[in-house]
């Protein structure tokens, strides 16, 4: 009897972990912008159309980028979320594989009919990514 109620608590534990916080998204497009040698923001680049899948796992505390050079990116913090007038913010510091420091945000851009965007902001350089949901069955 003992062996059982063990059994069952152990069961009651492990399903709490079997739901794994990870969304997919698939990116439609990318747009680039980038600092000039002077140190000052350029113009958004023209948008080039993509199909990359991109990971965010809350259980792992990891952002991945499946771009011909795959980025690996480490959530460092949690920022709060940002709700605007026209966006809906969800970011994080985080750090890639070379050591970088980068945020990610995730937007949901109300003001154009709910259009989901990925922020990527490197010191100097930032890439846009139209992303689309991918939904598990």
């Amino acid at each position: 009897m003992k062996f059982l109620k063990y059994l069952l608590f152990f069961l009651f534990i492990t399903s709490f972990s079997s739901y794994a916080q990870q969304f997919r998204f698939r990116t439609t497009s990318l747009t680039v912008l980038e600092k000039d040698k002077k140190d000052v923001w350029g113009k958004w680049g023209k948008p080039e159309k993509t199909a990359m899948m991109v990971t965010l796992d809350y259980d792992k505390n990891k952002i991945v980028i499946y771009s011909r050079e795959i980025q690996h990116y480490k959530i460092v913090e949690y920022l709060e979320k940002e709700v605007t007038k026209v966006d809906e913010i969800n970011s994080y510091l985080c750090k890639n594989q070379f050591g970088e420091a980068v945020k990610i945000s995730f937007m949901t851009r109300t003001d154009k009919g709910n259009k989901p965007q990925l922020y990527v902001y490197f010191k100097d350089f930032v890439f846009c990514y139209d992303i689309v949901e991918e939904v598990t069955k």
